[in-house]
């Protein structure tokens, strides 16, 4: 080994004496050795660091780009969220709209209809004074006839007997006095006949006229059902409710406002009307169906309670509870805004409770009809009182964080018979309507 590598020393004078250390080629090559492991250690060391560094940058990096990713898809459903929510808004303008036409010409149609059988009644009451002064002329002309016969007889006598005397001359004069009196009463009746006619044909005219009107509107009605039943029928469908069950209550309870509404007959003797009576019993049908359908509708929890911009931040059914207590049944959705985010009922009901409950914090509790219970949780401020009527709609508080909760949200439950139900189901299902 000395030959590859050779002994060295180290001299160290200190004054008048010379000292010197000396490294043999064993301790050369391990203080080598011990030299290119520090320089290793610390050039991996260094690496590491480096590399952890840079590491972390690009993890923060990525965080950083999948946080505006994040917040850049958020705003996009927020968007798209308000975009939906201003399309619902415009539909229910138009639906009202729609609803507002419908009852204005179901109101003309009706007026129209009694217009039509008055008209009837008056067409009939014409064909009877005209019969009646048909048979009178044929009356008048029957004696004008005799009174012919008589007075040719009455000339023929007189002139086989010249110089009759005063009697057969007053018999004469008698009936040319009828005669004339009968041919009178023969052009009035001529007169009135004509006039009658008249009547007679203007009263037809009136009735087609009366008749395209009404088919007209009729049509106009069908088109308006079909646009404004078709989505209520639809809303109905996806909510699962007992639509039948439902409807035999509103029929029950409001046979006032929307319950179904009788067929009605119109019918002459010279215009056949069985398919525009049947079109317009089915119409009238359809609309009371529709009417039914409206208020049933107005007491089941379709709206949405937020108006406002909000996200959904819990949805129905089992979670991992955010205090940490495990997983539980969430018997609602969650809602969350600004605090002080205006909270609207979502059916026409009856506050059963407004006040404080364990939990719930700040709640509103609103009693609807067919079983429907909602419920509005956590509020910071609340603006009806227990037995307080509401309609759909009506501001019924403010958005808050009381009772047992992590943040500024509204917890909305709906309730079927003291039963939770998914509020999506009503929502979803209501969402081209209301």
């Amino acid at each position: 080994m000395s030959a590859v590598v050779s002994e060295k020393r180290i001299y160290i004078q200190s004054g008048p004496s010379t000292s010197y250390i000396r490294f043999t080629p064993i301790s050369q090559l391990l203080l080598g050795s011990a030299a290119l492991a520090l320089v290793g250690w610390l050039a991996a060391s260094t690496s590491i660091v480096v590399l952890d560094r840079i590491s972390s940058r690009t993890e923060v990096n990525q965080t950083l780009v999948l946080r505006d990713a994040y917040k850049t898809r958020l705003d996009e459903l927020a968007a798209e969220r308000d975009q939906r929510a201003a399309e619902a808004r415009s539909a229910q303008a138009r639906f009202q709209v729609a609803m507002d036409q419908i009852s204005r010409q179901q109101t003309t149609i009706l007026q129209s209809v009694e217009e039509r059988r008055e008209l009837s009644n008056a067409l009939d009451l014409m064909r009877n004074r005209l019969q009646e002064a048909v048979a009178q002329r044929d009356t008048v002309a029957a004696s004008n006839e005799a009174l012919l016969d008589r007075m040719n007889e009455v000339s023929k006598s007189l002139n086989q007997r010249q110089g009759a005397d005063s009697d057969l001359t007053e018999t004469l004069d008698a009936v040319s006095a009828a005669l004339a009196e009968a041919v009178t009463a023969r052009d009035t009746a001529t007169a009135d006949r004509a006039d009658l006619e008249r009547q007679l044909a203007d009263l037809e005219l009136r009735m087609k006229v009366n008749a395209q009107r009404q088919d007209e509107m009729v049509g106009q009605i069908e088109q308006a059902v079909a646009m404004s039943f078709g989505p209520l029928e639809k809303m109905f469908e996806r909510s699962s409710v007992d639509v039948d069950r439902i409807l035999a209550e509103v029929r029950r309870n409001y046979s006032g406002e929307g319950g179904p509404l009788s067929g009605v007959t119109v019918s002459t003797r010279s215009f056949d009307n069985g398919n525009d009576s049947s079109r317009l019993d089915t119409v009238l049908v359809s609309l009371g169906k529709m009417n039914e359908m409206r208020i049933a509708a107005s007491k089941i929890p379709f709206a949405i309670p937020v108006k406002d911009s909000f996200r959904f931040t819990s949805g129905f059914g089992y979670r991992r509870d955010p205090k940490g207590a495990g997983r539980r049944m969430h018997a609602g959705l969650d809602m969350a805004a600004p605090k002080g985010t205006p909270i609207y009922a979502t059916a026409d009901g009856v506050v059963e409770s407004a006040g404080t409950e364990r939990g719930y914090g700040r709640v509103v509790r609103i009693r609807h009809e067919f079983g429907f219970e909602t419920v509005y949780a956590h509020q910071t401020k609340l603006l009806v009182v227990k037995g307080q009527k509401v309609s759909r709609g009506d501001l019924i508080g403010a958005m808050g964080s009381t009772g047992r909760s992590t943040g500024v949200h509204l917890h909305y439950e709906v309730r079927l018979d003291g039963r939770p139900v998914n509020p999506m189901t009503y929502l979803e299902a209501a969402k081209d309507v209301f």
